[in-house]
């Protein structure tokens, strides 16, 4: 597939994303961009709930569940809408006009810059990521399309016997619906809602953002849209690290929450909703974040906690004299509960997949953060400068200094993953994000990229007041060199911390999207093999193989049953004793797969995901197998790919 048959595909994730909660956001009267955010959020949560509703009701998993729900939650709204929302005063200023002019060429500068510096480096529209977790990503989808059940309860397809098995499913969920739709294959659809999510998700997300901390400022806008695009922690590192796809949802929807809490706390009615509104509004997006992955809502919890400081404050301060000790006292206790709730949270929810271990001392870690130069990415200081300045800027401004506190938050969150000592300290406080430094790395744009734009308008204001000081008194400014100020100051904030993203990270994202004769997990060769495979066998085969040599993708581009679906999982006995001698047709290993009703093997070699990982040597029967094997015969053969047929008894 080109690039250019792509689009429509693209076209249509984007619309899907919109249009599943765009009923809910026009009953509430929403306008402008946060109608687009709230959108956004709301086909997110009206996904992800509906997979789990789905089942119960007896409905196959298409996108009438969300769409369904979206509506009906879109009609509860309106039959409440005067009680939720405030009706546009007549004269008042029109969301839909220039504000929301300014704020579209803003998302439209993001994405495309975000498109332009991804989609390359992917290769074509069909190449999956070289990596560890893709083997799961798309056989998870396959199964989902299988099974008919999205719900993240749902997701045994690594745990056969068990009834139950929990696993954020909701990236799934779009992406099974998604081919539903377009007929893509499973790694183009694939591709597709990830560049979907990294440019438009993402940059409305900030933009919207913006529009709450910032007001209708068009300057502020832009910038933040543009500065979406330039980080190397996200969303670029998510797509070559992992691959984490639910991370970059949940990530992705993060700053939607964000903005309407924020908007909640500083009871700004500028988005027409009130505050019970907004409250349900964040809780309904916050549900849906947390469903694409759990640990975004203690991201949330962590970027807050500024916020819900700042709300104890202002009502302290807002409150009548003789009530002021009074509402202090209450506001501190509800917070120390809100916070003793959360820490709860925090210890019960710590997983036990710890293992990612420091790899710096603490200083160095929070220099690589504030640098915005995580883990092996070289130090961004031109955008840095201007997220330090703007850093300083707000620390002067009440509305805004919340944001200081989180994004210094983020920077401690990642500089303990990967500069803390390991322990249980590290661990309490990083385990929910498997003390893993480039999940805890990605956080850290959500306020840097706004702070960043506060710096670079700031960095104008100055430049353009000095050339007003320049001229002489008696004569009247004009516009044009405060205009030629603001493009010199776009194109340095925005231009060269672009180009030096791009030189800095291209070469992760292209060497994890590599599909040549020496790509870790799928050759060229093997994708063609894969496409023959529906030609050699039947219809209800059932093929094992090596999930470390990619050979268990077989399910994901065939549809045909793989008996172990990813490189993790826990699997019954039998299926290691098939794994173990098939090839040399022992007796336990013959019986397995006439039990398991396996019918062939698909032998992909011995080059893995991970080189010199033990446990891909834990399949001796299924990789590396002679043609001439005992109850294996072979049905085709490509060079080392070879497709067996199982008939040892």
């Amino acid at each position: 597939m080109s690039w250019f048959e792509f689009a429509p595909v693209f076209a249509t994730v984007v619309a899907l994303l919109i249009g599943i909660g765009a009923p809910i956001a026009a009953a509430l009267r929403l306008r402008g961009i946060a109608f687009v955010g709230v959108a956004i959020g709301s086909s997110i949560s009206s996904i992800g709930l509906s997979s789990v509703v789905a089942p119960w009701v007896g409905l196959p998993w298409t996108i009438a569940p969300p769409l369904i729900l979206s509506l009906v939650v879109a009609l509860v709204l309106l039959v409440l809408r005067r009680r939720l929302t405030i009706a546009p005063a007549r004269g008042s200023r029109n969301e839909w006009g220039r504000p929301f002019l300014a704020q579209s060429i803003a998302v439209v500068l993001g994405s495309v810059l975000t498109l332009l510096f991804i989609a390359p480096q992917i290769g074509a529209p069909g190449d999956p990521a070289q990596t560890y977790d893709t083997v799961f990503h798309l056989n998870a989808v396959q199964w989902i399309l299988d099974t008919g059940n999205a719900s993240p309860t749902a997701m045994t397809m690594t745990t056969p016997g068990r009834v139950t098995s929990f696993y954020p499913t909701l990236w799934h969920a779009i992406v099974s619906i998604v081919v539903q739709l377009t007929g893509a294959s499973i790694p183009v659809a694939t591709n597709a809602v990830a560049l979907a999510v990294a440019s438009v998700v993402w940059t409305v997300a900030c933009v919207f953002l913006a529009r709450v901390l910032f007001g209708r400022a068009p300057f502020h806008a832009l910038l933040v849209g543009g500065l979406s695009a330039v980080f190397g922690a996200f969303p670029a590192m998510l797509l070559w690290f992992g691959v984490l796809y639910p991370n970059l949802l949940a990530v992705a929807v993060l700053p939607i929450a964000l903005a309407l809490l924020t908007a909640l706390v500083q009871r700004r009615s500028m988005l027409g909703m009130r505050p019970v509104a907004l409250a349900l509004a964040a809780a309904w997006i916050v549900g849906g974040m947390t469903l694409a992955h759990p640990n975004a809502l203690f991201s949330l919890f962590v970027l807050t906690v500024p916020l819900v400081v700042y709300a104890v404050v202002r009502a302290s301060r807002r409150a009548a004299p003789e009530r002021r000790v009074r509402v202090a006292v209450l506001s501190s206790v509800g917070a120390i509960a809100l916070f003793a709730v959360e820490a709860v949270a925090f210890a019960r929810t710590t997983t036990m997949d710890n293992g990612w271990m420091p790899s710096r001392n603490f200083p160095a870690a929070v220099r690589e953060a504030l640098t915005n130069g995580p883990i092996d990415l070289d130090y961004a200081w031109v955008v840095s400068a201007f997220m330090l300045i703007g850093l300083v800027v707000a620390c002067w401004r009440p509305r805004l200094r919340w944001t200081v506190g989180a994004y210094l938050l983020s920077v401690l969150l990642y500089a303990v993953a990967v500069g803390w000592p390991a322990g249980p300290l590290r661990t309490a406080i990083t385990g929910v994000w498997y003390n893993d430094a480039y999940r805890l790395a990605a956080l850290t744009p959500v306020l840097a990229i706004p702070l960043a734009a506060l710096g670079a308008v700031s960095v104008a204001r100055w430049l353009a007041r000095g050339v007003r000081l320049g001229r002489t008194s008696g004569r009247r400014t004009p516009r044009l060199p405060a205009l030629a100020t603001m493009i010199v100051v776009t194109l340095v904030a925005i231009g060269v911390p672009f180009a030096s993203n791009v030189a800095d990270s291209s070469p992760y994202v292209a060497a994890r999207y590599r599909l040549d004769d020496r790509s870790v997990m799928l050759s060229r060769d093997e994708v063609a093999f894969l496409d023959r495979i529906p030609e050699l066998v039947p219809d209800d085969a059932v093929i094992a193989g090596n999930p470390w040599n990619g050979s268990s993708l077989v399910y994901a581009y065939t549809g045909l049953r793989t008996l172990f679906p990813h490189v993790g999982g826990a699997y019954p006995d039998a299926y290691w004793a098939l794994a173990e001698g098939l090839a040399d047709g022992t007796p336990e290993a013959c019986a397995a797969a006439h039990d398991l009703g396996v019918t062939h093997v698909l032998d992909f070699g011995d080059r893995f995901i991970f080189g010199t990982d033990e446990r891909a040597e834990q399949y001796p029967g299924l990789t590396g197998i002679d043609a001439d094997a005992d109850g294996l015969t072979l049905v085709d053969a490509d060079g080392e790919i070879g497709l067996y047929a199982v008939d040892c008894d």
